[in-house]
């Protein structure tokens, strides 16, 4: 079963620090293959594609699988919508990365919470390259879009929707021929997650949990194997394993307010950007104010939609833009008391 929530709105700016510096990077570290008329070969979770060593007009399906291309200075002719309402279906943090082009846009404003791939409009694209990382394609679908072009999907390694950002990062390399450029990419975020983890010894093995608003009363836990979760362990935070367990191979379970023990955690983390009104709904609840997590104001409320968009994407575009905005607040929590 797939879970996801709307957890992006509007954009403020774009930072001016390492989100860019990885752009800037990336344009400057290396050049795609300039050989016409050879292919490589790269394995993923459908199997092997024979890839063009220099594609050209590349169109992206998955969920944030343009952020990962313009990381390289590459700029599609085709992106997909999935939810948000941003210029160009690419997220503030990545404009810049456009150039001032601007892709084709498909399903504009048509979020089902499924995949739902126009065909017909990306074969009209004439595309050389299809990128389909972050989203879940089933053996008809990847046939169709491979009838189109060759395509490339998620890593063998991982569930859909469980594939770190590096090794989207790294895939995405491979299939462009740029290894040297996505493992420079990786280590310039690695890096910086890596800086703020030292200077926050605080953080080390606590235990954390991050949740959301979900449907009529109910609430989300993100996975351990969920970007958002992803980060917080990145930062020296754990996931509990009885939420693992729970999670399975899903990025995130369902559970209600009786069952609010189960987020009952050292450091609470609330995405609720996508809510308005939804700290006050929690807060409010009895069940909620009993837990020592929350009378000790150790839950951390992410509810501006703009960090809370750059959590939830957890792409190497975005995560530097969570890491500024998180971590003081991460720190302010873990430094209460239990």
């Amino acid at each position: 079963m797939w879970m996801r929530t709307l957890d992006r709105r509007k954009f403020l700016t774009v930072s001016a620090g390492v989100g860019l510096a990885v752009v800037a990077a990336a344009c400057s570290s290396g050049t795609a293959a300039d050989t016409e008329g050879t292919t490589r070969t790269v394995t993923h979770k459908k199997g092997t594609t024979e890839v063009p060593d220099n594609p050209q007009r590349i169109v992206t399906v998955g969920y944030s699988d343009q952020d990962t291309l313009l990381a390289f200075g590459r700029r599609p002719v085709g992106v997909t919508d999935w939810y948000g309402d941003y210029p160009d279906a690419t997220w503030p943090w990545a404009q810049d990365a456009l150039g001032g082009t601007h892709p084709e846009v498909f399903n504009r404003g048509q979020f089902t919470g499924e995949a739902n791939f126009a065909y017909e409009a990306i074969a009209k694209l004439d595309p050389d390259l299809i990128l389909a990382l972050y989203i879940d394609v089933d053996d008809d679908a990847y046939q169709r879009l491979s009838a189109i072009a060759p395509t490339v999907t998620t890593s063998p390694d991982y569930p859909d929707f469980g594939m770190p950002w590096q090794d989207a990062v790294r895939i995405v390399g491979t299939t462009l021929g740029e290894d040297e450029k996505a493992n420079h990419l990786v280590a310039g975020v690695d890096d910086l997650v890596a800086q703020q983890r030292a200077a926050h010894p605080e953080f080390e093995g606590k235990t954390v949990a991050v949740a959301e608003l979900g449907d009529a009363g109910s609430f989300y836990v993100r996975s351990p194997n969920d970007p958002r979760s992803r980060l917080m362990t990145s930062l020296g935070f754990v996931v509990p394993e009885q939420i693992a367990q729970l999670a399975g191979d899903q990025d995130a379970f369902t559970i209600s307010k009786e069952q609010f023990d189960i987020v009952d955690v050292d450091v609470l983390v609330w995405n609720v950007g996508s809510s308005p009104g939804a700290e006050a709904t929690i807060t409010a609840d009895p069940v909620y104010q009993s837990l020592p997590v929350a009378k000790a104001g150790r839950a951390v409320f992410v509810d501006d939609p703009t960090v809370s968009g750059a959590l939830t994407w957890g792409t190497v575009l975005s995560l530097p833009y969570a890491v500024k905005s998180l971590v003081p607040k991460l720190a302010e929590a873990a430094a209460k008391p239990a």
